[in-house]
């Protein structure tokens, strides 16, 4: 077993080694590789079965296609990934042609032009004209191949029996050459798309929240406002607007470390105490909105009773000392027949209605 594992370590080793020439794909290569050994071991297989049946220019020419592509993959070591490839599907091809003289169009050896199809939209940087080109010659090749091969006899007849199993095996092989290219190549397209859309996410995510609070922004807020109203029009819905009192007393007392501990701790609580389906947001500097898209004025009241006594008792320690803060609110129903400004202006007359009235209360 621990032999096993040295071999097949050392095994992995030589495929994944990477080329002497700079700045050239490993990944790539080595799937050229893989695809070089896949191919070299299918050819000691196909010798091995049919051998008897071939004469001596027949065994010459199948050791000679053994031996390049043994040179092939020593090769890939010193050249380029794009010259690999080329000389890889050349190779291949001469084969394919090479076979359906021998064995005949029905041994399904012709479908391996799909493989250099698949292989040459993933190797190399060509634009896609290019490409494009590339696989009309490779289906032009196909075309040429069934007209002239389809119809005429092959020079060596193998049993029925062994063209069935031929047929098979080169359909296994073309099946595990194609999906190794997808898989590899696939692979990496869908974790760079999962890459970007996660990093969309997060940006979209970072352009709708306060960086400071974690809340969602007036963007984010007025984005939720029009979803909702869009959604229905004969709901409960009632907002909020609040401020800190004093607050820029505790900016000029303690500095302004110590009121963004203020409006972390106060972010808290909106969330805490918010409730589900409502959203607390920041609207602008000490001041926030709160949206309570299933309940009316008075529901809404009840939750901003639990919020003010919460910001009441809320103390925030700061290098030693103990800071406190009130809030007061200003808290209206959504009139549905009249544009959202006209309710957050009215919850914000009431809010400083509240700040000239004594502060720390909830205007209703």
């Amino acid at each position: 077993m621990i032999m096993i594992k040295k071999i097949s370590k050392r095994f992995a080793d030589l495929i994944k080694k990477d080329t002497t020439i700079k700045n050239e794909s490993v990944k790539t290569m080595i799937v050229i590789r893989i695809l070089i050994l896949t191919v070299f071991f299918y050819f000691i297989v196909n010798f091995l079965l049919n051998w008897h049946i071939l004469d001596g220019r027949g065994i010459v020419i199948s050791c000679l296609y053994v031996l390049a592509f043994g040179v092939l993959f020593v090769s890939s070591y010193h050249i380029k990934v794009r010259t690999a490839a080329t000389i890889f599907s050349i190779a291949m091809l001469l084969f394919i042609g090479l076979n359906l003289q021998w064995f005949g169009w029905w041994v399904g050896v012709q479908h391996f032009l799909i493989v250099l199809l698949v292989l040459e939209f993933f190797v190399g940087y060509d634009g896609f004209r290019t490409k494009m080109y590339i696989a009309v010659l490779i289906c032009a090749i196909r075309i040429a191949f069934y007209f002239h091969f389809h119809n005429i006899k092959a020079i060596y007849e193998i049993p029925p029996q062994r063209e069935d199993f031929l047929q098979i095996m080169n359909t296994i092989i073309i099946f595990w050459c194609i999906s190794l290219i997808s898989y590899v190549f696939g692979k990496d397209s869908r974790a760079l798309e999962g890459k970007l859309v996660k990093y969309n996410e997060e940006l979209e995510r970072e352009a709708l929240t306060d960086n400071l609070t974690g809340l969602a922004n007036r963007r984010r807020a007025m984005d939720y406002v029009q979803q909702i109203l869009k959604e229905s029009e004969n709901r409960n819905f009632s907002l909020c607007m609040c401020d800190i009192d004093f607050f820029k007393k505790v900016n000029d007392t303690w500095g302004h470390d110590c009121g963004d501990l203020v409006l972390k701790q106060i972010a808290r609580i909106f969330k805490e105490n918010v409730g589900n389906g409502n959203m607390p947001c920041r609207w602008g500097g000490e001041e926030f909105l709160l949206l309570f898209p299933n309940n009316n004025g008075d529901e809404a009241y009840d939750i901003l009773v639990t919020i003010q006594n919460a910001i009441k008792q809320m103390v925030v320690e700061y290098e030693g000392k103990q800071v406190r803060v009130t809030m007061t609110f200003g808290l209206t129903e959504v009139d549905f027949h009249n544009p959202i400004e006209t309710s957050i202006q009215e919850a914000d007359e009431k809010l400083y209605y509240g700040k000239n009235h004594g502060r720390d209360q909830i205007v209703f």
